[in-house]
């Protein structure tokens, strides 16, 4: 198993940061996230406040 990894690397990482990134979206796009979202989506449109 440990050869088939080093000697497929490439496909290795591909595949370990395809599968973190389908986790992190999934994550973040959860029905309970969507109140953090909205209130984030505003944050680049308001002004200086301080």
């Amino acid at each position: 198993m440990i050869d088939w990894l080093s000697g497929n690397a490439g496909l290795t990482g591909l595949l370990f940061f395809f599968l973190v990134f389908c986790g992190i979206a999934v994550w973040a796009y959860r029905p309970s996230m969507k109140k953090t979202l909205e209130a984030h989506k505003e944050i680049p449109l308001r002004g200086d406040e301080a």
